[in-house]
């Protein structure tokens, strides 16, 4: 029995590490450690399973595989030189190619990265720009610089009050979340979606974060409840790009969860 609990304290370590490394919803890590086992197993066949060459579907996986080592190869190569190149853009770069650099390093998960350009962003006029600050605290936040993403919307809402103001909201609950403020996190999120001038993409991500920081507290049913109320819009309305991405994945974690 100390042998398979040994067995089965491994294979969860396995699937919570692999969960972080391949950028998987952090609710896998939950459920990985919540349900011990039957987690890692529900993870496997939902996220790694799809991805092996079995002969059922070479044709398919083998397409899907050669698109993953490209991309693998195209970001190794990306960072072998993007060292330099971040270095050259933050000492001698426009506020532009600051920015777009910034936002292509967003996309690569190089959140660091990120923040650096954009802190070197704020000079001069665009010291107080909302689009620089905005995109320097998503960086912060992604980061896991809490208290200076905080800071950094605190700064955005002095210079820009009708700016960003439900991103705002949510940027400051996600950070407050990460510091393990969930109850303050939670509040904030519940004060935007009683507002009915709201944004949906924005209600909906909300509603996403808010049912995860639900489920953190124990309050699982409540937590499922708002999970399935976005899967629900996702059948009733036509979406636009941004609303689709957060009831398909308000539909996985509802999907692992059964």
């Amino acid at each position: 029995m100390p042998i398979l609990s040994l067995a089965i304290l491994a294979l969860d370590i396995f699937m919570a590490v692999h969960v972080i490394r391949t950028g998987r919803t952090c609710w896998w890590i939950s459920i990985i450690l919540i349900v011990p086992l039957i987690g890692s197993l529900a993870y496997f066949f939902v996220e790694i399973f799809p991805t092996l060459d079995f002969q059922a579907k070479p044709k398919v996986v083998r397409m899907q595989k050669a698109r993953w080592q490209r991309a693998q190869a195209e970001l190794r190569q990306e960072r072998e030189v993007g060292g330099r190149r971040i270095d050259d853009v933050v000492d001698r770069g426009s506020i532009n190619d600051k920015i777009a650099l910034a936002e292509t390093c967003m996309a690569r998960d190089l959140f660091g990265d990120a923040v650096r350009l954009y802190e070197s962003a704020r000079e001069g006029y665009f010291v107080n720009a909302a689009d620089v600050l905005i995109g320097l605290a998503r960086a912060q936040l992604e980061n896991g610089d809490f208290a200076k993403c905080r800071q950094t919307l605190r700064e955005l809402a002095e210079a820009h009050p009708s700016s960003f103001a439900q991103e705002r909201a949510i940027l400051t609950a996600r950070a407050l979340a990460g510091a393990g403020d969930f109850a303050t996190a939670t509040a904030e999120l519940e004060s935007l979606l009683e507002r009915k001038d709201s944004l949906e993409a924005r209600r909906l991500e909300a509603r996403y974060y808010y049912a995860e920081f639900l489920w953190k507290q124990g309050m699982k049913d409540r937590a499922v409840a708002q999970l399935t109320e976005i899967v629900r819009h996702g059948k009733l309305f036509n979406m636009t790009e941004e609303e689709e991405r957060w009831v398909l994945r308000a539909g996985e974690v509802q999907a692992a969860l059964r």
